[in-house]
């Protein structure tokens, strides 16, 4: 009668186990199937452009080429009109050529020029403008300017603010985009306006407002269909 009780337990235990092992497997099972429901955070739409074209700025003879989204031409590269003069245009300056007091144009033909706000206003050719900050905000909620198309461009930035770790101004060439727009921030005093920028490794554009002058910034210009 003992032997009895005792196989009797076993076998009960075994068969405890195996229904802990069956539970676990069930939840595994539940883990692995599909969910109707769910969805990626990071998934992002991109609007890929309705056209494309070239467009030549009979200024310099520089030709761009532009891809239309939302009703908007864009140009799909960095302005790189010279303005011929160094406070409102200026080509970015790696560490080499400043310390070698030289000035290099050897950035302008893959990331243009970078502009003062009011260097970016006068260097727009007929028939385009500085878009807006509605403009850029259209482009950032259609996922336009993640499209291989539209070739954002990591232009870094001047500042007229030096620090001894960069003592050119030049900054950030290869990581960092910045754009302006042409709308003032009407929620600060003094003179800021609204520019985008994005880090080359995060999807979203960042909305910030700049000092016009203290600053020199990619351009990006739109026209009208």
């Amino acid at each position: 009668m003992k032997n009895v009780f005792r196989y009797h337990s076993q076998f009960s235990i075994l068969n405890f186990q195996f229904s802990i092992l069956n539970f676990q497997f069930s939840i595994l099972l539940l883990a692995l199937l599909p969910c109707a429901s769910c969805s990626k955070d990071d998934e992002v739409n991109i609007t890929e452009p309705s056209a494309t074209g070239t467009f030549v700025d009979e200024r310099d003879g520089a030709e761009y080429r532009y891809i239309t989204v939302g009703g908007l031409d864009w140009l799909a590269e960095n302005l790189r009109y010279d303005l011929g003069d160094i406070d409102l245009s200026r080509d970015y300056q790696s560490e080499e050529a400043f310390d070698a007091q030289v000035y290099s144009t050897a950035n302008r033909a893959r990331f243009g020029m970078l502009y003062s706000y009011s260097g970016a206003l006068q260097a727009v050719p007929d028939g385009w403008r500085l878009p807006t900050d509605a403009d850029w905000t259209a482009l950032e909620q259609q996922g336009g300017y993640l499209s291989e198309a539209f070739a954002l461009l990591y232009g870094g930035y001047y500042t007229k603010n030096t620090n001894a770790t960069a003592s050119n101004g030049n900054r950030f060439m290869g990581s960092w985009a910045y754009f302006w727009t042409s709308t003032k921030d009407g929620e600060k005093q003094g003179e800021y306006y609204w520019a985008r920028k994005k880090f080359y490794s995060e999807q979203e554009l960042v909305r910030l407002s700049i000092q016009p002058d203290a600053y020199f910034l990619s351009v990006r210009l739109v026209r009208e269909r």
